[in-house]
């Protein structure tokens, strides 16, 4: 799934009540409605996986996570990214959803998220995203971010986690605040990809913040971090001509065999 010559996965974001006033209030009223809803057209628009995320002031989120992300698999008849910074929702939604193929979203190179995410991570043998980040915020500079993912990486070998199964997020900064964001960003994926032969995933959506035609400057960004090795991309694919982007990118750098994937969305979303 997430190997060098594979496709770019990618990961539906909308499953998150942060800025999404209607989601947050059915999740506080434990009604699935409207995630279930997302998780559907998102799985109809191309992703690969869905990310489901409960965390909204006044939800439970041990006993709502668990029940949302297997509703949403059943759903969808995708893979689930877990999302939670609760290490207690994580092993609950786990324990119901402890398959190989999940993701759980995420651990940072601080030694309190590592001690509490990596034994749920080694005891499930799921995937998990680590974050490039600790408690002094995100680096500046690519060489400081792969530190970050080498200490993870070292951590969660302790684990039984094997480098293949740890999606580095190298994560984005905006451009509009940070001349060179994108530059450090794309550097990073490539030396953690050099590295450390882990697979690469990116939240892209904040790069744009603050310009206008963001989903251009989304899309762009992605193919840029396709070419520089990501395999995957949280990302909101009902967004206009995003997933388009990106299954075309990968056929251009032979990632997608005589543009097979390419084909079969187009066909898929012609009309």
């Amino acid at each position: 799934m997430f190997g060098p010559g594979d496709p770019t996965a990618i990961i539906g974001e909308r499953i998150n009540p942060t800025g999404r006033a209607r989601l947050a209030e059915e999740l506080r009223e434990g009604k699935l409605d409207k995630a279930l809803s997302d998780a559907a057209a998102q799985a109809q628009a191309g992703a690969d996986y869905i990310d489901v995320n409960v965390g909204a002031p006044g939800v439970d989120e041990t006993v709502l996570l668990p029940r949302l992300v297997k509703a949403v698999a059943e759903e969808t008849g995708l893979p689930v990214c877990v999302d939670s910074a609760d290490p207690d929702a994580l092993a609950a939604a786990l324990a119901v959803y402890g398959v190989p193929e999940a993701i759980v979203n995420s651990v940072t190179a601080d030694d309190e998220s590592m001690d509490a995410v990596l034994p749920l991570v080694g005891k499930a043998g799921c995937y998990v995203i680590a974050m490039t980040k600790d408690m002094g915020g995100i680096p500046a500079t690519a060489e400081e971010r792969l530190a970050r993912a080498e200490r993870i990486v070292e951590r969660a070998s302790a684990h039984s986690i094997p480098p293949g199964r740890i999606l580095v997020d190298c994560l984005t900064i905006p451009a509009a605040t940070e001349t060179n964001a994108a530059a450090v960003t794309l550097r990073s994926i490539s030396l953690i990809r050099e590295m450390l032969g882990c697979p690469v995933v990116l939240g892209a959506s904040n790069i744009s913040f603050g310009m206008p035609e963001r989903a251009v400057i989304n899309s762009a960004f992605l193919c840029l971090a396709i070419e520089a090795g990501m395999s995957a991309a949280i990302v909101n694919p009902l967004e206009p001509g995003l997933v388009l982007s990106m299954r075309a990118a990968d056929f251009l750098l032979g990632k997608d065999r005589m543009g097979r994937a390419y084909l079969k969305y187009y066909r898929a979303h012609k009309a």
